[in-house]
């Protein structure tokens, strides 16, 4: 006597089996690279202003039109927020905000657009720091 197989539920399975997988390789912020290694191009900006501590547009602007002391542009406001106010090197991306393992680095490119080359750790949206260049190809744009 044969078994009668049950195609639909082998059907049903293997879709949801897909859409799962599906669904997992998408829903990470950040494309794994090699070994887990990624680049991602943003600003380094500090998590007062990013995190809207004081700002309420993930920018430095408010800071800026209140005249606050020190806070002339994107460079003066990042590095009085980290220094000054508690604040942090971040990486800001035109949808997400990274944190930064590394709070040594990021310094010296506050308030520029950077690449930051690095391990994600998606849980926390922190990045372990590899490396940091400055963008080159979007001052040209």
């Amino acid at each position: 006597m044969q078994k009668a197989v049950d195609y639909k539920a082998i059907i049903t399975a293997s879709v949801l089996g897909l859409a799962l997988v599906s669904y997992a390789a998408s829903s990470s912020t950040v494309p794994s690279g090699k070994d887990g290694v990624i680049t991602v191009a943003g600003a380094i900006s500090d998590s007062q202003c990013a995190f809207n501590v004081h700002s309420d547009s993930r920018s430095h602007e408010w800071m800026e039109k209140k005249g606050v002391y020190g806070a002339t542009d994107d460079k003066s406001c990042t590095l009085r927020c980290v220094k000054e106010m508690g604040g942090k090197y971040v990486l800001v991306t035109k949808k997400d905000v990274y944190r930064l393992d590394d709070q040594v680095a990021p310094e010296r490119f506050a308030g520029l657009k950077v690449k930051v080359t690095g391990t994600l750790d998606a849980k926390k949206q922190t990045v372990h720091v590899l490396n940091i260049e400055e963008d080159k190809e979007s001052k040209e744009k």
